[in-house]
């Protein structure tokens, strides 16, 4: 050691390290291998000290702090504050010590994308990084572990506690071994324990969790009152072994519908099951709805089936149509094609719904990549659909949407006509026109107008169309954001004839997460005045703390009646896992069409 200390020294000479380069003092070690470098250098007997810029260099990275010695009768070196990349990760700690065999960080903190290690002590030892006493968060976990090793892109830890919650634990993932490949954002646990509020719910062997992928986490306990009760599961994972955690490919469906309460005509209740099943290749279905209906006099029995399968380019369906009131079926056969062209389909099915029978051909779409050229933009695409029939005439639909853009204007049209009418849902495109222009950013002005062409597929004709008006202000600030908006939707029959209108006008403000909306909401029949109602509602920022809680209280007011014709109440409340809701709906006086009088209230929790 003496032997290089002595080579060190032999007038300060300097040499060049990338890293370092651009001190005035530069100095290479053999042993250790690394460069020591500052602006301001002393020597105090066996001491170098560096300092102003002052620098270390080896293999695995470039560090930087306040003030390093190098101690040359005992062969170690010392730094504060320390900075810099190790092993290409950013690392800053409290205090360095190294000498000719490793270096070792005290309470250090290493940084990689939205990773974040954190250690009592981390000693880098040739190409590894040993931690001791290790806490990381990621952009949705929060980790902890007794011991753990970098490797490249791979951290590798022992004793291991995680947790998706943002505060507390009441989801808990334990595992004896855990590896981290930062490389492709997954994390895998050996020999682990899923637990919830402390209960051990499941103990995989090997347990797969995606740090990049948002988590999939519905809470699946279910339970309202409206009609009826209303309570089951709806979602709950059926964990498989090698699967990602939140990330489950199995589910299952267990719901008691409208069960109990005022028995009135038309009443219904209902079991449903169903288990799903979604893989990287498809996608399975298997779901029954026993269904009885009260008629006054008596309860109407029946099961509505529920069976999908889709496989690449091949689908099965068996459903039930309430409108047909009846079991339908379909069996199809429909590869696609994509490139930077569009997208083609060509499909062959057979169908028992509305109408029985075969049908074959292509839908898709052509589009020219979006094009920008100073000011100006542009995005044109021109979808098309052809469809054949063995017992009726085609049936042929295509046009095309294009968006032109100059600064902050912007003008979208669209417009699509129609040959024939489908006999399916399946290939039922509407006939449509729509005009929209937008203008500005932060305070945006906006108006547009659409015509939508409605087919009845059992009659096979044109049952009429949709025509809608709208127009908009608004101002999103950093702070503060308002809208003032307006909406008219108008029903023709097939030769346009007015059936029936509905206007909306909305005020909405915004500040620091609370909002406040005013509505005012009126409808025509035919000619007469339908209904004309207001709507105030105000929803809090969502609370943030863990006991923090906030309320949303909703009203409507019958203008026509001059009575209260709706009221809600929402309470939410957090947790350090989960914000947990319950909210109370009311409608006293309908006022859009197909709306009753009923009173709901409905439980959830979601996880924070």
């Amino acid at each position: 050691m003496r032997r290089v200390l002595a080579l060190l020294s032999v007038a300060f000479s300097l040499a060049w390290a990338a890293g370092c380069a651009g001190r005035d003092v530069v100095l290479e070690l053999e042993r250790p291998p690394l460069v020591l470098a500052g602006d301001g250098f002393e020597l105090n007997g066996e001491a170098l000290v560096f300092s102003d810029r002052a620098c270390l260099e080896d293999a695995s990275g470039t560090l930087e702090a306040e003030r390093i010695v190098y101690d040359r009768a005992r062969g170690v070196l010392e730094a504060e504050r320390v900075h810099g990349t190790v092993q290409g990760w950013r690392v800053v700690a409290e205090r360095l010590i190294g000498d000719a065999e490793r270096l070792v960080f005290e309470r250090a903190t290493f940084s990689r994308d939205d990773a974040t290690l954190t250690a009592a002590r981390a000693t880098v030892e040739g190409g590894t990084v040993r931690l001791e006493a290790v806490a990381a968060v990621t952009s949705r976990y929060r980790f902890r572990a007794e011991r753990g090793r970098i490797e490249d892109d791979v951290f590798v830890a022992e004793g291991v506690w995680s947790t998706p919650c943002a505060c507390g634990q009441a989801i808990e993932l334990l595992a004896e071994q855990a590896t981290f490949r930062f490389a492709d954002g997954r994390l895998l646990l050996d020999r682990s324990t899923f637990r919830l509020y402390g209960a051990s719910l499941a103990r995989p062997e090997e347990l797969r969790v995606d740090l990049n992928e948002p988590l999939d986490l519905q809470f699946p306990l279910r339970f309202s009152y409206g009609n009826g009760w209303n309570f089951g599961v709806e979602g709950l994972p059926l964990p498989a072994e090698g699967e990602a955690f939140g990330r489950w490919r199995t589910r299952l469906t267990l719901m008691a519908e409208n069960v109990g309460g005022a028995l009135v005509v038309d009443k219904t209740e209902a079991v449903h099951l169903a288990v799903d099943y979604r893989g990287p290749d498809g996608s399975v279905r298997f779901g029954l709805r026993p269904v009885r209906r009260w008629d006054g006099a008596a309860w109407t029995d029946w099961v509505e089936p529920d069976v999908r399968l889709v496989r690449g380019p091949f689908s099965f369906r068996v459903g039930w149509s309430s409108a047909l009131e009846r079991t339908t079926a379909a069996v199809a056969l429909a590869p696609t094609w994509k490139g930077g062209w569009g997208r083609l389909i060509a499909y062959g099915r057979f169908a028992d719904e509305t109408n029985t029978g075969l049908s074959a051909g292509v839908a898709g779409a052509l589009s020219l990549p979006s094009r920008r050229e100073g000011p100006f933009s542009i995005r044109l695409e021109l979808p098309f659909s052809a469809a054949f029939y063995p017992d009726a005439a085609p049936y042929l639909w295509g046009g095309g949407r294009a968006e032109l853009g100059y600064g902050d204007l912007l003008l979208g049209l669209e417009l699509y006509r129609a040959a024939g009418v489908p006999r399916y849902g399946y290939e039922a495109r509407t006939a449509r026109e729509a005009v929209r222009f937008e203008a500005g950013r932060a305070l945006r002005a906006s108006l547009g107008y659409s015509r939508d062409v409605r087919y009845d597929l059992a009659a096979g004709a044109v049952s009429g169309e949709n025509r809608s008006y709208r127009l908009e202000l608004a101002y999103d600030g950093a702070a503060v954001s308002f809208s003032a908006k307006w909406l008219r939707k108008e029903d023709r029959d097939p030769v346009g004839s007015l059936l029936g209108t509905g206007e909306r006008w909305t005020l909405a403000a915004a500040r620091g997460g609370d909002g406040l909306e005013l509505a005012w909401w009126r409808g025509w029949d035919g000619g007469a005045l339908d209904y004309s109602e207001l709507r105030l509602g105000y929803r809090p920022a969502a609370p943030d703390c863990a006991g923090d809680w906030a309320i949303a209280p909703s009203l409507g007011w019958d203008l026509l009646q001059g009575r209260v014709s709706r009221a809600g109440l929402e309470l939410a409340l957090n947790d350090c896992c989960f914000t947990w809701t319950l909210s109370y709906q009311a409608v006293y006086v309908p006022q859009l069409p197909g709306e009753a009088a009923q009173q709901n209230v409905r439980f959830g929790v979601r996880l924070r």
